[in-house]
């Protein structure tokens, strides 16, 4: 008898090798997966501008990347004596609007030559859901704390989604024609969303995601199907009850491992994990 439907471990027409450069963008998976792999010495750039969760944001963050003049000045504001950025997390805010730019304008710069020469990009898109600041019409990565009065809340369209990302890939193969962008969806659920709300925005999601890999370079990991249809049981997530427990986790690194690494790879990964626990083992006084 089987208690559980195992997901079979997805085929791509390519593999992932240590010499290969790897920019990861979005939410929770692209956090988790890059850790994984900066841990076990892959080449990798991870959310260098912060977690992003909304389609638009990471949309935007690539625009930034490889064109810094789309951050206009509707990006920038003053509040509770800082500026922030509503393009990126809250750890790029800064009291002096000098430094603040200068650590922006690094972060571009640092991940500009990053993207010309990655070989691999994975977006995760986490919530359809967006916030638009009133005042300036304009859809934020992050609220900043700033009163939930000057925002509005909506969720994007399939076909809004489907556009952005079309002309983006359009432009990102431009500047790196060989590169593959893998997209995937956070398991995470948004429960403060509504439950039945939280399924129409990874539906929406998933949808706008399969349109998008009619194109050649364009590929889609299953993440989010691997925690809601093969570990379906509690006990595989967090406390909270929404987010991955880390066995949950070390599975789903286990799937993309075997979905990606050549057996070389993974014999070299086997390896670096044995050094890793070695360095950190505290012998016992």
């Amino acid at each position: 008898m089987k208690f559980r439907t195992e997901l079979p471990v997805p085929k791509f027409p390519f593999q992932i090798s240590y010499q290969d450069p790897i920019l990861l963008l979005g939410s929770c998976f692209s956090d988790h997966i890059g850790t994984f792999l900066s841990k076990n010495r892959f080449f990798v750039h991870s959310n260098p501008f912060g977690t992003l969760f909304n389609p638009v944001s990471i949309a935007n963050t690539l625009k930034m990347t490889m064109d810094p003049e789309f951050f206009t000045d509707d990006y920038r504001y003053f509040f509770d004596n800082h500026w922030v950025s509503f393009a990126h997390h809250g750890s790029f805010s800064h009291s002096d609007e000098n430094q603040f730019i200068k650590q922006i304008n690094q972060q571009w710069s640092d991940t500009k030559a990053f993207l010309e020469q990655a070989r691999f990009l994975f977006i995760t898109f986490g919530t359809a859901y967006c916030y638009r600041f009133i005042e300036r019409d304009l859809i934020v990565a992050n609220c900043h704390k700033i009163p939930n009065a000057q925002f509005e809340k909506s969720r994007l369209e399939i076909d809004e989604i489907v556009q952005i990302y079309r002309e983006i890939v359009q432009k990102l193969q431009q500047i790196n024609p060989s590169l593959k962008i893998i997209f995937t969806v956070s398991p995470v659920r948004h429960l403060g969303d509504g439950f039945h709300e939280n399924q129409l925005s990874k539906s929406t999601l998933h949808l706008a995601i399969k349109q998008l890999t009619d194109n050649k370079n364009i590929f889609y990991f299953p993440a989010y199907e691997i925690l809601m249809d093969d570990l379906r049981d509690y006990r595989f997530y967090a406390e909270d009850l929404c987010h991955p427990g880390e066995n949950a986790v070390r599975y789903i690194e286990g799937i993309f491992a075997d979905a990606f690494f050549s057996q070389a790879t993974k014999e070299k990964q086997k390896e670096i994990e044995k050094e890793n626990k070695f360095l950190n083992h505290r012998p016992l006084k």
